[in-house]
């Protein structure tokens, strides 16, 4: 049941509209600390992005990651992907050195930023979020990704196209 309110007919709109706050809004700011140093999310404005909330105890959030990282590997031009975990970060970089993960993975203690995107009352992994140009969230994704083609959709769902 839960499946089935969260993975949206293809033809539904915004990807969770109407069941995530969050989108429609602007994209909430923060600055981070990753793998690779300091993320500011206001240095990388006039380009879509991704943004993928995860755990490193979540099965469908690493297979995620692959996903993301097949996608980033083919488009990160014209979108951008960063990870955001809240916990065990000591494990974070033998998981992104095992499964190559080449975009920035960013650590967010007290899941503040994850909070702020998520409004639910308990936390959920994964939770996708697209964010178009302007910096408005124009969709979420609540459950695990299937593939690198129904991540082209939901992005085109989203009002976020790719080329090539």
């Amino acid at each position: 049941l839960v499946l089935s309110l969260l993975a949206a007919p293809p033809d539904e709109g915004l990807p969770g509209a109407g069941r995530f706050p969050i989108v429609g809004q602007p994209a909430p700011g923060f600055s981070l600390r990753g793998l690779t140093g300091e993320w500011k999310l206001s240095d990388h404005s006039g380009k879509p992005l991704i943004i993928a909330f995860w755990t490193t105890w979540c099965g469908a959030c690493i297979l995620d990651l692959d996903i993301l990282e097949e996608f980033h590997r083919r488009y990160g031009d014209q979108v951008e992907v960063v990870a955001v975990c809240p916990e065990r970060w000591q494990e974070v970089p033998r998981i992104a050195a095992q499964h190559r993960i080449s975009f920035p993975i960013l650590y967010d203690p007290g899941a503040r930023v994850t909070a702020d995107y998520e409004l639910l009352e308990n936390l959920r992994y994964p939770f996708t979020v697209f964010v178009d140009e302007l910096g408005r969230v124009t969709g979420v994704w609540a459950v695990a990704l299937r593939d690198l083609e129904q991540l082209l959709q939901l992005l085109a769902r989203a009002g976020i196209s790719v080329t090539g």
